[in-house]
């Protein structure tokens, strides 16, 4: 297997020095360890996006399940198992493993024979493993995803026009399976007035509206629990509204809370993540306030930007920081729901993932499990069928910096 292949071809008269023949492709990395995610029993566990994109890479994959959902776990697992051995492929390529507690993913992480490591889950747990692969004799990439609140900035004009709506609508991507997904809008900063007082009062009214989910394990619900007792308990933050609560257990009760910019950058309590739906809205007196505040955010998957024509440049002003905080910027969507594409990043300065550089959804993944490889001068019995002269693999290569047809 390899990823995307370039040649630099000789240049024997070229003065003062000639060039030789330079051939690069990508490789894997070696064995990958996943680990399965607790809040997507499918789409970031056994068989999701890092599994597919390590085996893509010609990896063998050794996948730690989430102890949250070990029967879903197995299920997926002997599916991909049956599709290693239809493929004809080593059965060694797939391998799932079970425990609870951190000792299997310590073991994991520093076995000499592991090359990388994906990791979806909280801060506190991705740090851990982290270091562990930093301070292994041979230091391994670890990349995990592990916090992001996701800020929504309703800009004026958009705000003043329909505030209303996209109150509501801010309400539904909140709830959204619980506020169980990773791009959770968890954050709300606008410029306070009548305009955000509507659209504070449009949220509100759809929260206590807002009927309970039951959240997928007690840990995570005990979380979540704790994450809104921090902003009740904090004395900055004024409950706006609150959903109905359930009889049955891990009830997440959805949840809106406002405090002003300067308590919200006082006091950290306010800047933690709450996994889950609820929400704060940070007033700032002025635009010069929410700038301050945006310059003051955590590394972020994403950041969203509700605007109108007449908020170009206010949105302009705020791009630049927003560059430097954030994975993935949209404008006049909701941040749940991620495409797999060629363009898609998720992923976002720490603590939101662990590497800036990378994605864990869309085709860029696979780079994340392969190292280049250039071969120089090497006779072409010897090359790799992928940089062979006569192409006989038929890929569309980069020669001389031009593509190949």
């Amino acid at each position: 297997m390899s990823g995307s292949t370039c040649a630099s071809t000789p240049l024997p008269e070229r003065q003062p020095l000639p060039r030789v023949d330079l051939r690069q492709r990508q490789i894997g990395l070696g064995p990958v360890v996943v680990f399965g995610a607790s809040n997507f029993p499918l789409a970031f566990s056994v068989a999701g996006g890092d599994t597919a994109s390590a085996l893509a890479a010609g990896c063998p994959v050794i996948v730690k399940a989430h102890s949250a959902h070990p029967g879903t776990s197995e299920l997926v697992g002997r599916a991909i198992q049956a599709a290693v051995k239809q493929c004809g492929l080593p059965e060694g390529v797939f391998s799932l493993l079970f425990g609870s507690g951190r000792e299997v993913g310590q073991a994991l992480v520093t076995d000499p024979r592991v090359k990388a490591a994906g990791f979806t889950g909280s801060r506190s747990g991705g740090l851990a493993l982290w270091k562990a692969a930093q301070s292994r004799p041979e230091p391994i990439p670890f990349y995990a995803e592990m916090s992001s609140i996701n800020p929504v900035f309703p800009l004026p004009a958009a705000l003043a026009a329909r505030g209303k709506e996209m109150g509501e609508a801010f309400v539904a991507s909140l709830n959204m399976g619980a506020g169980q997904f990773c791009t959770n809008p968890g954050l709300v900063i606008a410029v306070k007035g009548q305009a955000l007082d509507a659209f504070v009062a449009a949220a509100g009214e759809a929260v206590k509206a807002s009927g309970s989910q039951t959240m997928l394990t007690p840990g995570i619900f005990e979380a979540y629990e704790s994450g809104v007792k921090g902003i009740a308990d904090s004395g900055k933050a004024r409950e706006i509204a609150r959903g109905s609560k359930g009889d049955g257990p891990n009830q997440c009760q959805t949840g809106l809370f406002v405090t002003a910019a300067q308590d919200f950058l006082d006091d950290e309590a306010l800047q933690a993540e709450v996994f889950g739906s609820t929400s704060l809205v940070v007033e700032c007196a002025d635009a010069a306030e929410l700038k301050r505040v945006t310059e003051h955010l955590e590394g972020q998957l994403t950041i969203t930007l509700q605007m109108d024509d007449a908020d170009l440049d206010a949105a302009r002003e705020l791009l630049p920081t927003l560059e430097r905080k954030a994975g993935r910027i949209l404008v006049n969507g909701w941040p749940t729901g991620v495409e797999v594409c060629d363009a898609m990043v998720h992923g976002g300065p720490f603590p939101a993932t662990s590497d800036a550089r990378t994605t864990s959804v869309g085709t860029a993944a696979i780079h994340r499990f392969l190292r280049p490889v250039c071969y120089q001068n090497l006779p072409d019995a010897l090359l790799p069928e992928a940089l062979k002269q006569d192409n006989p693999l038929a890929l569309k290569r980069l020669v001389d910096g031009k593509r190949e047809s």
